[in-house]
């Protein structure tokens, strides 16, 4: 327990969760577990309820599409928001839950979550807090360190970014849709775009 939280202790959450750790490396394993965590804290911070074993389940597989797991054309969320779509109707998660945890994944790298209810928007923030920081969090300070104790950063920002120019090296051209408006508005005048490290140096840690 961290912050009097509990995981989830559910076959499928243990099952998940096996998942992860046999095609993760240490550094990524680490992180969907953070980011499962920091989700809960921000879930307790607003004492909001939500569905804990959806937020681990969406957390803890939502890099399956940076892990030899789930290889194929498409951008790494949707391959892994169907891994784990297809892995969970495998070991009987109904087709509606399993949708619920395709959503999460496939929409994690935009902002949609934001905007689909308690559940999906802390899973969202609990992502998002590991990999660039959330702009005026406060989450508890040795609540966190207890997540670092527990699930060691390990040299994260360099690793994931390392991770996501292999996904970007492995498929070109690479499947990226641009808003809509982003297209005029480069047109306008050309967007600054920040590379990875820099978005991933927003995150409130060193490493």
């Amino acid at each position: 327990m961290i912050a009097d939280i509990k995981a989830p202790d559910s076959s499928i959450a243990r099952q998940a969760e096996e998942l992860a750790r046999s095609v993760s490396n240490d550094t990524l394993f680490n992180h969907v577990m953070r980011c499962y965590w920091f989700a809960e804290l921000f879930a307790q911070q607003e004492r909001k309820k939500v569905d804990s074993e959806e937020i681990f389940l969406s957390a803890v597989l939502h890099d399956l599409g940076l892990t030899e797991y789930a290889p194929g054309p498409h951008r790494f969320e949707i391959e892994g928001a169907t891994a784990a779509r297809t892995f969970l109707g495998a070991q009987g998660v109904s087709a509606d839950r399993a949708q619920k945890v395709w959503d999460n994944i496939a929409l994690h790298t935009w902002d949609m979550n934001q905007f689909r209810g308690d559940t999906s928007r802390l899973m969202q923030c609990g992502l998002a807090y590991d990999v660039s920081g959330v702009p005026g969090a406060q989450l508890d300070a040795a609540d966190v360190a207890e997540v670092l104790r527990r699930y060691p950063r390990l040299d994260f920002k360099r690793a994931f970014n390392e991770s996501l120019n292999r996904e970007l090296d492995c498929k070109q051209p690479y499947p990226h849709w641009f808003h809509i408006c982003s297209r005029i508005e480069h047109n306008r005048s050309p967007l600054t775009i920040v590379d990875a490290p820099v978005v991933l140096g927003w995150a409130p840690f060193d490493e």
